[in-house]
């Protein structure tokens, strides 16, 4: 993969937000390594996705503050249903919150199954920066869901300039959506990309069809675009079309075992160099892709 934009580029705020593009920023905090936008106009503000519990979204809000003792966050956009970019939405109290649809319906479901993984297993997870005292915030943070829900596109307006949120399709969950603001060359992607590690392949996600998701995002996006992952360091155009086309080699493995005469279990052991991640980080991916081609029942 292609590295990721050069710091020279950024410039850095004693907030611990960084602009990547006109009055566009990015703050990367230690757990999880999670990433969480900032978009500025004359009517407010707009916050991409709110970490993982109460106490880590008001380290949010007040790092906004710092940036800005005016700035008032007025609008919130979840990215995807999972936690650590949704359970701090709690913190901010007078914004609303938009996100897609299969969010709305989801989110409630999703937080108790996070919520009972932290129960029954709460300890350090150093891989991912957090502690059990984060575990525990997480734990007792109270969910709240989206205000307000779209199916296809919605738009947020602060005066001079719009925010754009569009679902084109499903791949890491089914629900993740593109936040563009389109008078600047700046995209925000959730967790249907990845800088830092390789993308997530979790068990609500969707690998045979996310390879088209981010083509349809793709159209979006110009020569100089600054694409802001889920996690890790903004990347370009490139970078995404690259994870892409690994991610559309993932699904075309699948999909050969699948039609083939591969049982799951020789698909979930055998190694194939077409795969472009190791394989014991693929088992979610291969079972999902193996329901998903499933025959359709008599």
């Amino acid at each position: 993969m292609s590295a990721p934009l050069a710091g020279d580029r950024l410039a850095t705020t004693s907030s611990g937000f960084v602009e990547v593009a006109d009055r566009v920023f990015v703050a990367r905090y230690r757990q999880w390594d999670v990433n969480v936008g900032l978009v500025l106009g004359r009517h407010g503000a707009v916050v991409i996705d709110t970490r993982a519990s109460g106490v880590q979204g008001s380290q949010v809000l007040d790092d906004v503050r710092r940036l800005g003792r005016d700035i008032e966050v007025r609008h919130v956009v979840n990215t995807h249903v999972h936690f650590d970019h949704s359970f701090g939405n709690i913190a901010f109290e007078t914004a609303i919150v938009h996100a897609h649809d299969n969010v709305g319906r989801t989110i409630e479901a999703d937080a108790e199954r996070i919520k009972a993984a932290f129960w029954s297993d709460p300890g350090d997870g150093p891989e991912y920066g957090y502690t059990a005292r984060d575990a525990a915030e997480v734990m007792a943070t109270v969910v709240r869901g989206p205000d307000r829900t779209f199916g296809s596109n919605a738009t947020i307006d602060l005066g001079d300039r719009v925010v754009t949120m569009t679902y084109a399709g499903r791949g890491h969950t089914d629900g993740d959506v593109a936040v563009l603001v389109p008078d600047t060359d700046a995209m925000f992607l959730g967790d249907l990309v990845e800088e830092s590690a390789h993308p997530s392949f979790g068990d609500d996600c969707w690998p045979l069809e996310w390879a088209d998701t981010l083509t349809s995002h793709l159209v979006q996006a110009e020569d100089r675009t600054v694409v802001v992952p889920g996690h890790g360091h903004p990347v370009d155009g490139a970078f995404v079309a690259r994870q892409r086309d690994e991610i559309a080699a993932v699904a075309a493995v699948i999909r050969e075992r699948r039609l083939g005469s591969v049982s799951l279990t020789e698909a979930l052991r055998e190694p194939d160099p077409r795969l472009p991640y190791p394989l014991d980080h693929l088992g979610s991916a291969i079972r999902r892709g193996w329901d998903h081609l499933a025959p359709p029942a008599p």
